[in-house]
C-alpha cells in the first residue's frame, strides 16, 4: 500500500566519516511550514522519489498537528546523505544521526511512545536514507511543534559549523509543501489522501466486525 512505503523510515549520517581525501559537501536543512499530515507525507515521498534534485546531504523536517491513531500528534525527521568519500552511510553513522535528532529535543517535549527509527534504500539504489518519527501529546501546540523542529534543525546546522560532520557549507530553509516548491507534489498528495480513506475504511469495518472483501 502506498502510505506504509511513504512512511517507511530511512537513513543517513555526518559524524565519524572517513577523513581521508574527503570531498566538500554541503548539508541542506529543510522545514515544511505546512502541519497538514497529507501533504507533509507527500513532500516526504517526493524528496524519497526526486532524489536527482536534492543536495549531497539534506534534512527535512516535518510536524503534524492532526491527531493519528487518535492520541498523538507527530514530528518526523528525514536525512538523507553520505560521507565525504560519496559512499552509503554505515549502520552506526546512521544511529549518530539519530542520536543527534534525540539530543536537540527539549527536555520537556512531550513523548507518548517510544520514537520510531527505520532505515531504508533510496528509489534509485544509490545509498539509503533514515527517517525518525517522534509521537507527541495530542495536547501539545503548534507553537511547540514549531519550537521542537527549530531546535533539531539548530543542532545540525552547529554540529556543522563546528566542524563535526565535515560540511562545508550548512543552511536552513524553510518550504511550503505545494506545487510551486515542488512540481508534481499535487499528484503524491492524491494518492496519500487515497490511502488514508482506504486504511479508514478498514478500520470501520474491523471495529464493525465485517470481513474484509476479497476482490
Amino acid at each position: 500500500m502506498f502510505l506504509s512505503r511513504t512512511l517507511q523510515f530511512c537513513k543517513t549520517g555526518f559524524r565519524g566519516l572517513s577523513t581521508s581525501h574527503p570531498k566538500s559537501i554541503s548539508l541542506q536543512v529543510l522545514v515544511s511550514q505546512s502541519n497538514d499530515l497529507v501533504a507533509n507525507v507527500a513532500l516526504e515521498e517526493w524528496m524519497k522519489r526526486c532524489s536527482t534534485h536534492r543536495t549531497n546531504n539534506l534534512l527535512l523536517l516535518l510536524s503534524s498537528n492532526t491527531i493519528v491513531h487518535n492520541n498523538y500528534k507527530s514530528i518526523h525527521a528525514f536525512f538523507s546523505g553520505e560521507d565525504e568519500r560519496g559512499k552509503t552511510l554505515s549502520t552506526d553513522q546512521l544511529a549518530q544521526q539519530a542520536n543527534l535528532v534525540f539530543s536537540a529535543l527539549p527536555k520537556d517535549t512531550a513523548l507518548v511512545e517510544l520514537p520510531m527509527v527505520r532505515v531504508a534504500a533510496e528509489e534509485n539504489g544509490k545509498g539509503n536514507n533514515l527517517l525518525i518519527s517522534l509521537p507527541l501529546d495530542s495536547h501539545v501546540d503548534d507553537d511547540v511543534l514549531k519550537t521542537t523542529l527549530q531546535c533539531i534543525a539548530n543542532s545540525f546546522v552547529q554540529k556543522c559549523r563546528g566542524g563535526d560532520g565535515g560540511y562545508s557549507l550548512s543552511r536552513i530553509s524553510l518550504v511550503r509543501p505545494d506545487g510551486g516548491w515542488f512540481p508534481g507534489i499535487q499528484e503524491i498528495q492524491r494518492d496519500v489522501q487515497l490511502s488514508l480513506k482506504e486504511i479508514e475504511a478498514i478500520k470501520l469495518d474491523k471495529a464493525h466486525g465485517k470481513p474484509k472483501t476479497k476482490g
